[in-house]
């Protein structure tokens, strides 16, 4: 099964177009995802998941999409959070993406940290966009010239 990590921040529309690029470019169709979000920020995580759940449909799959309440400047619990999440999916044999896009520095750190050192990630995500000028826009709809979807793990080794 894929698994997939990921974080609410600055814009519901870089959550949902780089979940779309991961999907297009990696063939990473989550079956499950958790999203991370603070307690200001539930009501987007909410608009995420509703976009996500539509989007994965279109792929054949029904997702089980769980929101996860953290404290956004709580590194070391976010840190256990997702260590907790991604460890207990791994020991099943499932496929652990992480996805950064729109998650604020500190979160992302923290789930980074989370997983680098012992290898519990098979992909880490970021969707870089060129400029932000028609970023909220549904994926297709802004030049994909202008967006490079990067996978961490593999660029980094």
């Amino acid at each position: 099964m894929n698994v997939l990590i990921m974080m609410t921040g600055r814009s519901v529309w870089g959550g949902f177009n780089s979940v779309w690029a991961m999907i297009r470019k990696y063939e990473f169709i989550p079956e499950t995802v958790y999203i991370l979000t603070t307690q200001d920020e539930r009501e987007e995580a909410s608009i995420l998941k509703k976009m996500l759940e539509v989007l994965i449909r279109g792929y054949g799959l029904i997702p089980e999409i769980l929101i996860e309440i953290i404290k956004g400047d709580e590194i070391k619990e976010i840190s256990e959070k997702v260590r907790k999440i991604a460890t207990g999916h791994k020991e099943r044999g499932d496929k652990i993406a992480l996805e950064v896009t729109p998650g604020h520095k500190i979160v992302v750190l923290g789930s980074v940290f989370a997983g680098w050192s012992k290898e519990i990630f098979d992909y880490i995500f970021y969707l870089y966009v060129e400029s932000l000028f028609n970023a909220k826009r549904p994926y297709l709809l802004i030049p994909i010239s202008t967006q490079h979807l990067h996978e961490i793990i593999s660029e980094a080794r």
